[in-house]
């Protein structure tokens, strides 16, 4: 029997200004309210400003 495991990632923001623009495009193009941009950024803020997810996926790629 051979065990398969598939990993996705959806990706993340390069910084802080990428944020809004990310949002964008993970709702489909629907504006994200600004008080969810803001909560957002602060908690991207909190680990460095960008996804820790860009630098494992292009790592692996």
């Amino acid at each position: 029997m051979t065990t398969a495991i598939l990993l996705l990632a959806y990706g993340g923001p390069d910084s802080l200004d990428d944020i809004p623009a990310y949002l964008l495009d993970i709702r489909g193009g629907r504006e994200t309210p600004q008080h969810l941009i803001d909560e957002i950024s602060e908690r991207y803020r909190l680990i460095g400003g960008s996804s820790p997810l860009l630098g494992i996926t292009r790592s692996a790629a």
